[in-house]
């Protein structure tokens, strides 16, 4: 006689395990290439003070990508359209960067919102912690709203910040517009005069933007793990409980097993004991609807004498532990099993 089936889909949600998060922290300078950095002041010439700043700063932090544009600087470009990209985002060497800020010649104007707006297009799609930095000494020649422009171009790139220093600012209308930069792309500004003064300013916002990520990587990680674990929490558990007596019964055969129509194999050929219960499935499950069926054959002297099939209908249920308790009972003409679901 053919023998009972219980159908299981042993099929474990995807995402069970926690993804590593993406992360990285880019620094993207935008330097003042205009003619005022040809300027000398008491701690040496504007534009050697920024290259000087700038490299300290990339000799002793090796953690964030960076990247160099600049305005004001180009021997092509003239006038507002006066904005190059020298180095685009990304890993870089300190030679590298050593060599971008060899080429920045000051001999322009100042479009600093044409800068900002393409030095934070270039960071579009990046993962992590973006910074923009605005390094100049004077403020912007050319826009007529340089702080709506910063607001327009924010909103393009969410999450970038724009911080500013200020080398050696002479006209305080400068310097609060430069502040205000600074307020409009959620930064900070700083009064810097010497390059050791830049490369700390920088260090600064250096570890406020790791501190940012860091944060941020720890957030999605405990999201992540929060996740999992209601993926882990929704799980169905399938238990056979049998109660034939040693003397009626050598061993109990769950045969097959089938879910949604598709059978499953067990160990150890679906064998179990006469009496007692074992647990035959505790893993994390897709939600969704099943149709479950099981049956059994006993054993005895090698007889073998299967039991009637029954279905259950089993939905899974999100962060739920869905239990099919199954248990076998004797008739006094067959073998018979009763099945209950249960939720935790």
């Amino acid at each position: 006689m053919r023998g009972v089936a219980f159908v299981l889909l042993l099929v474990v949600w995807a995402g069970t395990a926690a993804a590593a998060i993406p992360s990285a922290v880019t620094l993207h300078f935008l330097l003042d290439g205009s003619s005022s950095m040809r300027a000398r002041d008491a701690a040496g010439v504007r534009i050697d003070i920024l290259r000087a700043g700038v490299a300290s700063f990339a000799r002793n932090h090796d953690r964030p990508e960076l990247a160099i544009r600049a305005y004001g600087d180009s021997p092509s470009l003239t006038g507002c359209a006066d904005v190059t990209l020298h180095l685009a985002p990304g890993r870089h060497t300190v030679e590298e960067v050593s060599a971008a800020l060899g080429g920045l010649l000051p001999e322009g104007g100042s479009p600093i919102s044409a800068g900002l707006r393409r030095a934070v297009r270039d960071l579009s799609g990046r993962v992590g912690t973006q910074v923009v930095v605005l390094i100049a000494d004077g403020g912007d020649n050319c826009s007529k709203d340089p702080l709506a422009d910063v607001a327009n171009v924010m909103g393009e790139v969410p999450g970038v910040r724009i911080e500013v220093l200020g080398l050696n600012v002479g006209a305080a209308v400068d310097r609060d517009q430069l502040r205000e930069i600074a307020a409009a792309g959620g930064g900070r500004y700083f009064e810097v005069g010497s390059a050791a003064q830049l490369a700390n300013a920088l260090g600064k916002i250096a570890a406020d933007a790791y501190q940012r990520e860091d944060d941020r990587v720890a957030r999605l990680e405990e999201e992540e793990q929060r996740r999992a674990e209601w993926v882990a929490r929704t799980r169905l558990r399938v238990s056979f409980t049998t109660t034939f007596p040693g003397f009626f019964c050598d061993a109990v055969y769950i045969d097959p097993l089938r879910i949604n129509g598709a059978a499953v194999p067990l160990a150890s050929g679906g064998r179990v004991g006469c009496s007692g219960a074992t647990v035959l499935v505790d893993t994390p499950q897709s939600p969704g609807d099943y149709t479950v069926e099981v049956g059994y054959v006993k054993e005895l002297k090698g007889e073998r004498s299967p039991g009637e099939l029954l279905t259950l209908q089993v939905t899974i249920e999100s962060g739920v532990t869905t239990e099919v308790d199954l248990t076998t009972h004797m008739g006094l003409f067959s073998w018979g099993l009763k099945g209950a679901v249960n939720k935790q």
